[in-house]
Parts: C-alpha cells; sequence; structure tokens
C-alpha cells in the first residue's frame, strides 16, 4: 500500500489536474491503434508522446496565454513535458490491465501464461 501511495503522490507532482483526463484518453488511443494492421506496434509509445504533446501543449495555451518569448519557452517546456509524463502514465496504464485484470482471472509469471496445474512438486507435496 506504501507502494501505490509513493506512485499517487509522483503522479500529483509531475502531471496537472488539467491533464489528467489525457491519460484515458491516450490509453484508448493506443487501443486503437494496437488494432490496427497499419502501424507497427512497436511506434505506439511514440506516437502517444507525440499525441499527448501536442493536447498538453493545447490545454496549457488554453490555460494562460504567455505574452513573452520567455513564456512561451515556459509552455513549450511543460507541455513537453507533460506530454512525455501523460504518456507515460497511459503506457504503465496499459501495463498493469494487461499484467493484472486478463478476462476476470490474473496471469501469472512473466510470459502471462496462466497456471491451471499444479507442478510436480505440488503434486507431490499433496499426497505426502
Amino acid at each position: 500500500m506504501e507502494a501505490l501511495n509513493e506512485i499517487s503522490a509522483l503522479v500529483r507532482e509531475y502531471i496537472t489536474p488539467e491533464t489528467v483526463w489525457l491519460v484515458p484518453c491516450l490509453y484508448a488511443l493506443g487501443s486503437i491503434i494496437k488494432r490496427s494492421v497499419r502501424i507497427d506496434d512497436t511506434l505506439i509509445p511514440t506516437v502517444l508522446c507525440v499525441v499527448g504533446v501536442f493536447l498538453s501543449a493545447l490545454v496549457s495555451v488554453a490555460s494562460c496565454e504567455p505574452t513573452n518569448w520567455m513564456g512561451w519557452v515556459i509552455l513549450s517546456a511543460v507541455s513537453l513535458g507533460q506530454g512525455y509524463m501523460v504518456a507515460a502514465a497511459a503506457v504503465c496504464l496499459n501495463q498493469l490491465v494487461k499484467q493484472h485484470a486478463i478476462a476476470g482471472g490474473l496471469k501469472k509469471g512473466f510470459e502471462g501464461e496462466e497456471e491451471s496445474e499444479p507442478k510436480d512438486h505440488q503434486i507431490s507435496d499433496k499426497n505426502q
């Protein structure tokens, strides 16, 4: 539970409340791209980063209008950082869903196989 609180604190520190809604949107976009045959799966994080930076820039411009060049530089840096963090959170959400909530059952092991039969040493322990 402590680890979950630490993750929550990091998310609140690096992702602003205005851009949190982008995480499920980017997750949905990644799912759509995954089903597509035109875009390779290895490009999904890159596409999510580009879209995340663009949408974060739109949200930033809508919330504050910079008046000088320094304001635009700061806005660009914040948008870049927010976009990457939101895309990383969407990829993390995808991994959590894939690893922990597949078809109503939990996956076990690194390969994702479900344990349906007890292993040999478990059978011998039960017989003794």
